[in-house]
């Protein structure tokens, strides 16, 4: 859900998101300083709340209803309404309906990096430092639409708010070309 690179962008990928750190320590012993100072940090990993884990799936589940949709520039998919809120699901209707005027579809992938970085009973905030290889084609030759951007990481930064039983992305801020320091 970005507009920018592939008009409001949103990607794929289902499931429950890890956070990774590293962690480590110094030795008391100097003999085994030096062992440990050949072996990896070793990572350990924060399990997610399960509201945590269900607002980073209510994420990801709106990036891959719009990439459903645009792949064909169906502003009326019904994954939309499901996963997308207002002000923001309307824009991406709007900006969808534009590219189906123009026989403009999207194409390529958008790796996500989520983190919450707040949350209440009725409000998250996730940031994200996405790839994205995506683009804008003409439908019915497939030749990229100008101007052509290359592959790059963006900032990227969500409200989604708890509506009728499950969360929905309302508000989304893309920093095109950086990931943002928030990320």
């Amino acid at each position: 859900m970005r507009i920018g690179r592939v008009g409001i962008s949103v990607a794929t990928v289902v499931g429950l998101a890890l956070g990774l750190s590293s962690c480590g320590g110094g030795s008391p012993n100097p003999q085994t300083a030096s062992a440990k100072s050949k072996v990896p940090a070793t990572l350990t990993t924060r399990v997610l709340t399960p509201r945590e884990s269900a607002v980073l799936t209510a994420y990801r589940a709106g990036w891959t209803a719009y990439d459903q949709a645009l792949a064909t520039a169906n502003a009326y998919d019904s994954l939309l309404p499901k996963t997308l809120a207002q002000p923001l699901l309307q824009k991406v209707e709007a900006a969808l309906l534009g590219d189906a005027n123009g026989g403009i579809v999207g194409r390529g992938k958008v790796q996500l990096n989520p983190k919450v970085s707040s949350l209440t009973a009725t409000t998250a905030t996730v940031v994200d430092c996405t790839y994205s290889s995506s683009e804008y084609v003409y439908a019915k030759t497939g030749q990229p639409v100008p101007p052509l951007t290359k592959p790059e990481h963006d900032g990227v930064i969500s409200t989604l708010e708890f509506q009728s039983g499950s969360w929905k992305v309302s508000q989304q801020t893309v920093t095109d070309g950086t990931c943002s320091a928030r990320s």
